[in-house]
């Protein structure tokens, strides 16, 4: 029983960074989807441009990584705001979802064009390692791992402060609610949904700029699995709340590590296999409300 605890618990240490990274790809999908109404499949594609531009600067212009993690970010955030100013908001809501599919094909189609087809090293951040003992057993885990948890979880809190406690949070959460209510009570709409798109890829190369620091490894599909998972916290959490996705986020890569312990082959399967019998008992999600429409 002890050598089967520490053995997943150490797996579980070292896939912290994870929890870190999905967190805040699901933080972003669950902005975007709330404020527009649209589910973003597109958000590890354009995340990971700002992911490529952090690792171009400190490959070739030899750039410190706390610099090219800044302006990765902030070339998100720019994109971000554009794909919502002169695409999204142009399209009715059942044609967004197109729209971000149709995004991936064209920015996977441009990153390479751009930045080359050879993936690109990231250094990480802190490289030492954390060693400790728990109940009597020794485990470990990276300095680099922690921190991305500790800034994910930071990110996180000062996006939710913001959402309860500024005329930003006020007018988002308000354009959640109800957009056209929303405008007719004075919220800029059009400003909600393009501060949300822009934070929301924001978050999103953050999360891939994070990642890359930990495996040490940019390409374009580096999020392709971190997407899917997105969209699975984001399910299992409830989507008609701002922070069931993201604790959903939390529990999926700890549900992952599990069954990789159960079955490394069959780890993917049954995790879905878990969401999908969460979404048959509660279809709202495990935070989510069920939404009555009056006729």
């Amino acid at each position: 029983m002890a050598t089967v605890f520490h053995d997943t618990f150490q797996l579980i240490l070292n896939n912290l960074y994870l929890i870190g990274v999905l967190a805040l790809s699901t933080m972003g999908i669950a902005l975007t989807f709330k404020t527009a109404n649209a589910t973003n499949f597109a958000q590890a594609t354009t995340s990971t441009v700002g992911a490529y531009m952090a690792g171009w600067l400190v490959r070739d212009l030899s750039a410190n990584p706390w610099v090219g993690l800044v302006v990765g970010v902030l070339l998100c955030f720019t994109i971000g705001i554009l794909i919502d100013a002169v695409v999204v908001r142009h399209v009715g809501v059942s044609g967004r979802a197109m729209v971000t599919i149709a995004l991936i094909v064209i920015f996977t189609a441009a990153i390479p064009l751009v930045f080359g087809t050879i993936p690109y090293n990231y250094p990480r951040f802190f490289k030492n390692q954390i060693e400790f003992r728990l109940f009597g057993m020794d485990f470990n885990v990276t300095q680099n791992a922690v921190f991305i948890v500790l800034l994910s979880a930071a990110v996180i809190a000062i996006i939710f402060l913001a959402l309860h406690l500024t005329k930003w949070g006020l007018g988002v959460r308000g354009t959640a609610s109800n957009m056209y209510v929303a405008s007719m009570m004075g919220v800029n709409t059009n400003l909600m949904t393009a501060l949300s798109w822009g934070i929301s890829s924001g978050c999103g190369a953050l999360a891939a700029i994070l990642q890359a620091s930990q495996t040490q490894t940019i390409s374009i599909t580096m999020l392709g699995t971190v997407q899917a998972n997105s969209l699975l916290a984001f399910v299992m959490g409830g989507f008609t709340t701002f922070h069931g996705p993201v604790v959903g986020a939390v529990i999926i890569p700890v549900l992952h590590s599990l069954m990789a312990k159960i079955s490394g082959l069959w780890a993917s399967a049954l995790l879905y296999i878990i969401v999908m019998l969460v979404i048959l008992i509660k279809p709202a999600g495990l935070f989510g409300k069920a939404v009555q429409k009056k006729v």
